[in-house]
């Protein structure tokens, strides 16, 4: 018997080709969506991982901090600890200007576990070589090889150093912002007035033991690590005390589980599973369908439901053989593919990051288990069918709700009889759709998520506002700064950090260059002059490291810089009207015009109040002033003027400094208000007045030749750094492709089930009706007319699937997608159905042509051989 059913199951196989075709295009596409998104989001976690590993500077469990030599040998002896980097800062030196560069000893586990191994050379051994990477050699004037010399300067406990030190290697950088340079355990020998441990004492670094080490496991790492540290006689909770010893565990290399990651992939999950049953069932329930007289038939001979139940399963297990490993093996080279593209678009300070995954078991074991699962839930049903209909029932069955009680079967007919259409071929199209409603409704429904998801992701995308995002860092073409004034850890703070005259003469004299403006603020050396507002300042004041300007906090714990009176500097500006003109005026006087006139004759001055990203509102904490309110300015002690605010304008990073950075003004005025004047109010009121920033545009088809110019001026001289509307939009479109991208590709894919799900309809109705169309044909029907009545079947699905996702994409993009989106800062939303309407023509034309080019193959034969076809 078991021979005779393998027999059976083997001719059956063989005999419906095209239908075992699909079935397995079916579960070959479910394993692709599975393996597909399971690559990407793995290649995108490991790469993300990597990456904020890299922007973290380690890819250690943990790190102890603050302790001396004696303790950290302790370290080195714990039972939880694999290994220990040595590692002991100095401070960073003072002699750069773009590239921060801070300098230690190190040894080489903490060098391998904090990216800062020399990939070209060696470690230092002797006590005046150090390792850097390039873009901290090149800021230094040195270049990056083996055996270079480079000069570096930095200060310890108030006593400057200038060193002489010899490249024994370097490394590329990560980013371009800051980097480390390390020396051996030599430097520290050589040097034992540094690394005296004075932090109980002073807080000095300088001497400290900080170390970032693996551990045997990440279980309980946390609990091991401050039970450690209180054993070594420290402190790891009050950073206060005098004993403190930080001991923090790396939440970069050990993650603390994020629920929503989790539910967002648990919904990612159901949602493939959902398109993979629709399509699985579909194509399953087609082919039970067609051969269920040959099922009654098995079962008039003996054959028993289990044994019908094994003979379909046995087939699907063959199906899903072929098509998981195809499936998975197309997906991960999709997924493969994607990933760079992906990881491309959404990196952009960390370019050196190694975007890479590999043929992880976990990726195919998951992919398949999932899809096995698809087609067990979707084959369930079709088999049920199969192994319990009646073998009389299977013999005269018409596809029609298959499953219906005899009971119900009278009243059914009859209602089904009066429903009967006439000879109109749309309504007997639409006849057809309903003889099964269950498939009929699967197949809208895949095709509607594609319409509607799809939509949606067009919405968002196109919601995207790039201007915005490129207004908030930069409102003209070009912006020209002094190298210090970018850079992330020091921004403009001195005069040594303003424009030269010669930058802007050269950039003056490029062609199409067009209303150039200076637009100049105020430093740390211009203490004289000061500003009273009405903000009541505590008595308690600390000084400032970089600035030494003092610095006092208000009672809500905003803290002012202060001037050689006591009272606030602000952070003050000179503008030209051009430059007012480009600001976000939101009360007071609006009109740029009138509002630089009247600064210029004395009556007022602008106020700028920083803003709310999420909807660009003026955030009420910084608010501090109102239009109208006197502003008392002071001049070596002495008042000066009194100007009324005449406006308030909301502040983007280009108001305040250059970019999003905006470490000049917290270190200059903190906390204070931004206040903006005209350029010879700002040039009569301050002694030394200097440029920070060079604004400017450029006419038309002149922007690649100005970046150019600017790319080469910037390499060639280490004091300017300048940003661009260009690359500040490229990085906007950069985030809209990764929508569009990542979205449309599920939208696709269930577009492309959804397409599928309705050739295998539209295909196998065809087949399975042959000898129901030749009898319409021998009754008078024409092959035009036959044609017709099949392309209205195929519009019927995909019209109605696209109406549906058209209502419901509308409904979604006025509910869901609008409340998203309007959490974001960087998105205003554009309501559209443009994606859904191109969408709905493909599927419209697709639809049309699936039964033509179908039905060519059934005319091939005669009406008589048509006829003589047994079902």
């Amino acid at each position: 018997m078991r021979e005779m059913l393998k027999t059976l199951n083997r001719r059956s196989f063989a005999a419906n080709r095209l239908q075992n075709l699909i079935a397995v295009l079916a579960i070959a596409l479910t394993a692709v969506l599975f393996t597909s998104v399971t690559t990407i989001g793995m290649g995108v976690s490991e790469s993300m991982a990597v990456t904020m590993q890299m922007q973290k500077g380690s890819k250690s469990d943990g790190d102890f901090r603050n302790m001396t030599a004696e303790q950290f040998e302790m370290l080195r002896q714990a039972d939880f600890v694999e290994s220990a980097g040595l590692r002991m800062p100095i401070t960073f030196l003072s002699n750069t200007k773009r590239h921060n560069v801070e300098f230690e000893v190190r040894d080489q586990v903490q060098a391998d576990l904090t990216f800062s191994s020399p990939t070209h050379g060696r470690a230092p051994e002797a006590e005046n070589e150090i390792v850097a990477s390039d873009l901290a050699l090149m800021d230094l004037g040195a270049e990056p090889e083996m055996g270079a010399e480079v000069e570096i300067d930095f200060t310890v406990r108030e006593e400057e150093y200038h060193l002489t030190m010899v490249v024994s290697g370097w490394y590329e950088a990560i980013g371009d912002q800051m980097s480390t340079m390390w020396a051996g355990t030599a430097f520290r020998d050589a040097h034992p007035e540094i690394f005296r441990f004075t932090y109980d004492q002073d807080r000095e670094l300088a001497g400290t033991y900080f170390s970032d080490f693996t551990a045997d496991s990440a279980v309980g790492l946390q609990d091991k690590m401050e039970q450690f540290a209180v054993q070594m006689g420290g402190d790891p909770y009050d950073i206060n005390a005098d004993n403190s010893l930080p001991a923090v565990v790396n939440t970069v290399t050990n993650p603390i589980p994020d629920m929503e990651l989790i539910a967002m992939a648990a919904v990612l999950v159901v949602l493939f599973t959902f398109c993979g049953y629709l399509l699985i069932y579909n194509v399953f329930d087609i082919a039970v369908m067609k051969e269920i007289r040959r099922y009654g038939l098995y079962r008039t001979i003996g054959m028993s439901r289990k044994q019908v139940k094994g003979l379909i399963n046995r087939q699907a297990f063959w199906l899903s053989c072929t098509g998981i490993p195809l499936g998975e093996v197309i997906g991960f080279f999709v997924g493969k593919s994607a990933l760079p593209m992906i990881m491309g678009l959404m990196s952009i300070e960390y370019s050196n990051v190694a975007i890479e995954v590999s043929p992880s078991p976990f990726i195919f074991l998951g992919a398949a288990l999932f899809t096995a699962l698809t087609v067990i839930l979707s084959t369930r049903k079709p088999v049920r069918i199969a192994a319990n209909i009646p073998p009389v029932e299977a013999f005269r069955y018409v596809e029609n709700n298959v499953g219906n009680g005899s009971k119900k079967r009278g009243k059914k007919a009859a209602a089904r009889k009066q429903s009967m259409p006439g000879a109109d071929l749309s309504n007997l199209a639409w006849f057809n759709l309903g003889r099964n409603k269950r498939r009929s409704a699967f197949i809208v429904i895949s095709l509607t998520l594609c319409v509607t998801l799809l939509n949606c992701v067009g919405t968002a995308a196109g919601s995207m506002d790039v201007e915005k995002q490129v207004d908030f860092m930069i409102r003209t073409d070009f912006a020209v700064t002094g190298a210090e004034t970018g850079n992330i850890l020091k921004g403009f703070r001195f005069r040594e950090n303003a424009v030269e005259p010669s930058v802007m003469a050269a950039i003056e004299s490029q062609p199409g260059v067009k209303d150039a403006v200076p637009v100049y603020k105020n430093t740390a050396e211009d203490t004289n002059v000061t500003y009273e507002f009405g903000r009541d300042i505590s008595a308690e004041e600390y000084i400032h490291e970089e600035t030494e300007i003092p610095f006092r906090c208000d009672r809500e714990g905003f803290t002012f810089g202060l001037g050689d009176d006591g009272r606030p500097l602000c952070n003050v500006y000179g503008m030209e009207e051009s430059t007012v003109a480009r600001m976000d005026l939101r009360e007071g006087e609006t009109d740029a015009r009138a509002l630089y006139e009247k600064m210029m004759r004395g009556e007022g001055i602008l106020a700028g109040i920083n803003t709310d990203r999420a909807d660009m509102s003026l955030m009420e904490d910084f608010d501090f002033i109102q239009v109208g309110d006197m502003i008392t300015v002071y001049k070596d002690g002495q008042k000066a003027m009194e100007l009324p605010v005449l406006a308030k304008a909301a502040l983007n990073g280009d108001d305040q400094e250059i970019g999003v950075s905006v470490n000049g003004p917290t270190k200059v005025g903190g906390d204070g208000l931004f206040l903006y004047l005209p350029t010879d109010v700002f040039k009569e009121l301050y002694d030394e007045p200097v440029i920070y920033k060079y604004a400017f545009d450029v006419e038309e088809g002149e922007q690649e030749h100005m970046t150019a110019f600017l790319e080469d001026y910037v390499k060639n001289n280490s004091d300017v750094y300048y940003i661009s509307s260009q690359s500040a939009r490229e990085h906007a479109e950069n985030f809209r492709m990764v929508i569009r991208l990542v979205g449309g590709l599920v939208g696709v894919i269930f577009g492309f089930a959804g397409v599928l799900n309705l050739i295998n309809t539209l295909v196998t109705t065809i087949l399975a009706r042959r000898r129901e169309f030749a009898v319409m044909q021998s009754i008078g029907m024409t092959e035009r007319q036959l044609t017709k009545m099949m392309v209205y079947e195929g519009m019927f699905y995909a019209g109605g699937a696209c109406a549906l996702g058209i209502v419901l994409g509308a409904i979604l993009d006025l509910t869901l997608v609008r409340g998203m989106l309007g959490k974001m800062w960087q998105f205003t939303f554009h309501f559209t159905l443009l994606p859904a309407l191109l969408v709905s023509a493909l599927l419209l034309v697709l639809s049309t042509a699936v039964p033509v080019l179908a039905l060519r193959f059934f005319y091939k034969e005669s009406i008589v051989e048509q006829l003589r076809v047994a079902e």
